[in-house]
């Protein structure tokens, strides 16, 4: 799996611009300009792991000027337009322009083309977050569930800190090459072993 970073700039998420038969681009930040620099004019799909401002707030531009598809999970859906929780309050902005087009499930499959991504619902930093898996590069995108060095999403923001610890549980049991997160460094080695330590952290933390 071809998979091209965009970084995110201070809070700004990560993007994945994912090189499929079918262009696909994994959450998409806040700034629509700078996200359309890297993005080929014929992106065909947007997916979002969570409905945080931070990675949604670009959707809109980027769907005026490519016409992509906007992809997100069911339960993540209401809260679109919920300041609070998807946390636009905290950038002093209004909640975008934001329509989605497919609705995703726990298990769902998504077919880019040439490859395939697997839908894999981890609440906890929201009740909609997702990780995506690509079973033949063993690539996981984790939005902000999961980071480098045993990171894990905040659960205090729309979040619980029971489903977040079920969520990580749940992941350590995928074979894993590479940890493509929300944000922060991709995780290229030992990503099996990264995803472990995320659980370990979070029972700590978390005091479960």
């Amino acid at each position: 799996m071809k998979v091209i970073n965009v970084n995110g700039v201070f809070y700004d998420s990560n993007a994945y611009l994912l090189d499929a038969k079918r262009k696909t681009l994994v959450d998409a930040g806040i700034d629509g300009s700078r996200m359309l620099k890297s993005l080929p004019e014929d992106l065909e799909l947007i997916i979002l792991t969570h409905c945080h401002y931070d990675h949604v707030a670009a959707v809109p531009e980027i769907v005026k000027a490519t016409g992509a598809k906007v992809a997100m999970h069911e339960a993540d859906v209401p809260f679109i337009k919920s300041r609070k929780i998807n946390c636009s309050s905290m950038f002093g902005s209004d909640s975008p322009a934001l329509k989605v087009d497919i609705v995703l499930k726990d298990g769902d499959e998504i077919d880019l083309g040439d490859q395939k991504l697997r839908v894999i619902h981890t609440p906890g930093h929201t009740p909609g977050s997702i990780c995506l898996y690509e079973p033949v590069s063993k690539a996981m995108f984790t939005g902000d569930t999961v980071f480098e060095e045993g990171g894990f999403g905040r659960t205090d923001i729309g979040g619980n800190p029971e489903h977040m610890l079920s969520s990580l549980a749940m992941l350590t049991r995928f074979d894993v090459s590479t940890l493509y997160p929300g944000h922060g460094n991709i995780v290229a080695e030992n990503a099996s072993e990264a995803l472990q330590t995320s659980l370990k952290s979070a029972k700590f933390m978390l005091m479960i």
